[in-house]
């Protein structure tokens, strides 16, 4: 399986909203996060500190090697696997 993060900015001009998009051999999935802080706090049950701490970087946009990363530590926190990513609503990861 692989994944990874689609960051755009925030659509009132601060923070930017997530996508997790995850794909496997047979199939592909897009699940909007939303507001990265809200979901770090909402979703995750961490502060957004807490996460950077965890996957060791703050560097992560588009094509970064902490991109991947983050995707990976959302996917482990929440059980994300290519087994049932077909079984997960587009929103229903969503934190907003």
């Amino acid at each position: 399986m692989k994944a990874t993060i689609e960051v755009t900015r925030g659509s009132y001009g601060f923070g930017h909203d997530w996508c997790l998009l995850v794909s496997t051999e047979k199939q592909q999935q897009r699940f909007y996060l939303g507001q990265d802080s809200k979901f770090c706090n909402r979703v995750l049950g961490m502060e957004p500190s807490e996460v950077v701490f965890r996957i060791g970087t703050r560097e992560i946009d588009n094509g970064t090697r902490g991109n991947k990363v983050l995707a990976k530590f959302i996917c482990d926190r929440l059980g994300i696997n290519g087994r049932n990513i077909n079984k997960i609503e587009p929103w229903g990861l969503c934190a907003q």
